[in-house]
């Protein structure tokens, strides 16, 4: 067969412009021996290009139109006059032509090549996986060695304590943790009402989790506590429970023991429980890998869309009116907003006074105090505004009696002291909150591990995703027997520790210390604090999230379906609900995904000039046809999805290359001069050949393997032979399988597009083909390229 006729074809690796001298496009006008189509041609291309550089480039020669019948020095007689580099030339031709040499490789197919270079057949990859997956229980129980490395990863506080740098990172981490503090009390409070739940519950959850995951977490500026969304989310359940004017309180309730219903602080621990046991699950089955479908579009459009949600959640408090909320219904949203419309006659003039003071206070403070005093003076600490706020309008309120005429401006009340009693959370109310567990499982584990990759990114450490989720989940069960909601890592936060410049975790001891000074010693201080001032503190935090629409114009312009997704997510959670947002916002990222799959983009391929490379010819201009060779590629795994598309693609590109006045020269032009003896076996096979690039194809299912059977044989009803490039090894694996190769043969198959090319080259030479190739923009051959343009 054809196998035995390439002993002595390297030359076919060598491209065809290698053919043609310094002025381009020009064809040889001699035949070109089988010397200059050896490989060390290649290396005197890149002498030439060498030495040339080095030296003084001459003035450009005058253009010589493609038609030009003139003389043109051969490559070689330039070389021996420019550079007498015969010695060097001949060392580099010993090194293209002997047999340890790469380059000097034979053109062959899959088949052979598998054979000279020993392939071994992969491991079945879902019994690889269950031995991956086997070593990683099994392995910790080895060896004892084995086993203190498990528990050491388990506990990674004791593998970088040892090692803590106290000269350089103690005092860092100990004024990181005291502002964090100072900065977790008003927020604490706040986050607590937003939460539906009494203000110590707050302050609870800025203590406890921070300390428990501690020794558990692998990030180094995380910080683990209150979060707006989260504590939006969590509210919205605990009203389902507790609030009678609830839409769904009645539905909800149903099944409880009606002597026996539950406290807003048992409705926040069991749901923070069941959170726990979902983040426990996906450790322990290595579920991590879920939080790559939730993009960064998805999480940015959600926050930024429940913040909107925070937002107006806060006003009634804000300006001083109560109204009938509808929340858990499909668009609560608009209907909340009507009715604080309707309720603006009524607002308290009091407390509209204490908001518009407290929201101007606080952004002056961190917009401008801060940034001149950062800016002039470079003043190093963070100054803890809310808390000053707090302080100034808590003192106000006792002094004045802002909760009594004419005032009437509602006060946070009463706020237990000391530390609570551990208490069993509440299994029967789980079953009701699935859905509210779930979504807030994936929002917090997907925005703590965003943060955690960006902070790790930028301070060089690594983090461990499953590990984080575990950290998570024993934090969550930890907490869960006290009066704590679920927990997240807060953006602003995170943020801050950064700014303060803490190295490690510890930071997170004076920080939960700050705040247990204050539930034992000064919470009972805060009790006349107006509620207006935390609605405030609320709604200033959230305007960092707010600046996610500055990105809006780069994100248009750099891809559109991401914009779509961001859109898509944003309205879908403001004017239906937060979980049926989350949802929709998923799965219209994965429509995304899979569209693109179903229609995605094909290539025709032509030999770059200079090189044995193969590019698009939409995008290359300095290319060259081979004559009666397409080069075809599919930019997608083929799959179900798009395997109609690939039959069409395939035929279309083929029918535009035969339509081409490339392929009308060739039946019109077919010589037996150009080779010196021509192989009668040969003069009968197809003279149209299509090379189909598989190196995008990195996944095929059965669908798929019928489609490239289908498409094999039409080529060859229409008299085209059909060569397959560049197959992975897997799906070649899969094509034995399926007993492809019982109807394409496997001599089909070729390493590399230049091997597919060089035999499909040697054929044509083999049938008495003339030799050459076509320039599209001078020989104007390519009506393909004109049609794919238009």
């Amino acid at each position: 067969m054809l196998g035995d006729r390439v002993s002595n074809v390297s030359y076919l690796f060598v491209p065809s412009s290698y053919c043609f001298t310094s002025i381009r496009y020009q064809r040889h006008p001699q035949p070109l021996s089988k010397h200059q189509f050896l490989p060390c041609g290649c290396f005197r291309f890149l002498f030439h290009e060498l030495f040339s550089r080095m030296t003084p480039e001459p003035p450009p020669p005058e253009p010589v139109p493609s038609t030009s019948s003139q003389s043109i020095l051969s490559f070689d007689d330039i070389v021996n006059e420019k550079f007498q580099m015969q010695e060097i030339l001949e060392d580099y031709d010993a090194a293209f032509n002997s047999e340890e040499t790469a380059l000097a490789r034979q053109p062959m197919n899959q088949e052979q090549f598998d054979a000279k270079f020993a392939h071994k057949r992969e491991e079945s990859e879902v019994k690889r996986r269950f031995k991956k997956t086997g070593r990683r229980y099994i392995h910790p129980f080895t060896s004892l060695g084995a086993l203190k490395r498990a528990m050491l990863g388990f506990f990674p506080i004791f593998t970088w304590l040892p090692k803590y740098p106290i000269k350089s990172a103690f005092l860092p981490d100990l004024f990181g943790g005291l502002t964090m503090g100072v900065m977790n009390v008003p927020q604490g409070i706040a986050y607590a009402l937003l939460a539906n739940v009494p203000p110590e519950s707050g302050l609870y959850t800025a203590f406890l989790p921070p300390l428990i995951y501690l020794f558990f977490g692998t990030t180094r500026h995380n910080s683990i506590g209150c979060f707006s969304v989260v504590s939006l989310m969590c509210g919205l359940a605990v009203e389902r429970f507790t609030d009678p004017t609830n839409p769904k309180y009645a539905e909800t309730v149903a099944s409880l023991d009606p002597d026996n219903l539950p406290t807003p602080e048992q409705v926040a621990s069991s749901l923070t429980m069941l959170v726990s046991f979902i983040n426990l699950a996906m450790a322990l089955f290595r579920l991590d890998f879920l939080a790559t479908y939730l993009s960064e579009q998805v999480v940015g459009a959600f926050t930024t869309a429940a913040s909107i949600h925070v937002l107006v959640s806060q006003i009634p408090d804000i300006i001083g009116i109560s109204i009938t909320k509808h929340d858990g219904q499909n668009g609560y949203l608009v209907m909340n907003l009507w009715e604080i419309i309707k309720n603006i006659p009524k607002v308290n003039l009091y407390a509209c006074g204490i908001s518009v003071f407290c929201v101007v206070f606080l952004l002056l403070g961190k917009e401008v105090v801060s940034v001149q005093l950062k800016k002039r003076c470079n003043f190093p600490y963070t100054i803890p505004y809310e808390l000053v706020l707090m302080i100034v309008t808590t003192a106000c309120s006792y002094f004045f009696h802002l909760n009594e005429a004419p005032f009437n401006v509602k006060i946070v009340g009463n706020i237990t002291t000391g530390l609570p009693i551990p208490a069993m959370p509440r299994f029967d109310l789980m079953p009701s909150m699935v859905p509210d567990a779930f979504t807030i499982t994936v929002v917090v584990f997907a925005i703590h591990i965003s943060l955690g990759k960006i902070f790790a990114k930028k301070d060089d450490y690594e983090i461990d995703p499953n590990q984080e989720c575990l950290a998570l989940g024993i934090t969550s069960v930890t907490s869960s027997f006290f009066p704590i909601y679920p927990v997240a890592c807060s953006l602003s936060h995170s943020l801050l520790n950064i700014q303060m410049g803490t190295k490690t975790l510890l930071s997170n001891i004076w920080a939960s210390a700050v705040v247990l000074a204050t539930i034992l010693f000064l919470a009972a201080l805060l009790e006349p604090l107006p509620k207006p001032v935390l609605n405030c503190i609320i709604i200033v935090a959230l305007m960092g999230i707010f600046n996610k629409f500055k990105e809006l114009p780069k994100l248009w312009r750099v891809s559109k379906i991401d914009f779509s997704i961001w859109a898509i997510s944003f309205l879908a959670t403001v004017f239906i609900d937060i979980v049926p947002g989350l949802i929709i916002s998923i799965f219209y990222a994965l429509f995304t995904t899979i569209a693109r799959e179903q229609w995605p983009r094909w290539h025709l391929l032509a030999n770059v000039h200079g090189a044995l490379d193969f590019a698009d010819v939409l995008r290359y201009d300095d290319v060259y046809f081979f004559q009666s060779i397409c080069m075809f590629r599919f930019d997608s795994p083929l799959l179900f999805t798009n395997v109609d598309r690939f039959k069409k693609c395939a035929a279309k590109a083929l029918s535009e290359w035969e339509r081409s006045r490339e392929q009308l020269i060739v039946r019109t032009e077919r010589v037996r001069d150009s080779v010196d003896t021509v192989i009668e076996d040969y003069v009968d096979e197809p003279s149209s050949h299509l090379v189909i690039d598989c190196s995008c194809v990195g996944f095929i299912d059965c669908m798929g393997v019928t489609a490239m059977k289908e498409v094999f044989v039409e080529m060859q009803r229409r008299g085209v032979r059909v060569y397959f490039a560049n197959a992975k090894s897997a799906i070649r694996d899969l094509f034995g399988k399926c007993g492809y190769y019982d109807d394409v043969p496997k001599e089909n198959f070729y390493p590399t597009i230049r091997d597919a090319v060089a035999i499909a080259r040697l054929r044509q030479r083999l049938q008495g083909q003339k030799e050459g190739q076509f320039v599209p923009e001078v020989d104007q051959l390519s009506f393909t390229t004109i049609a794919l343009r238009e």
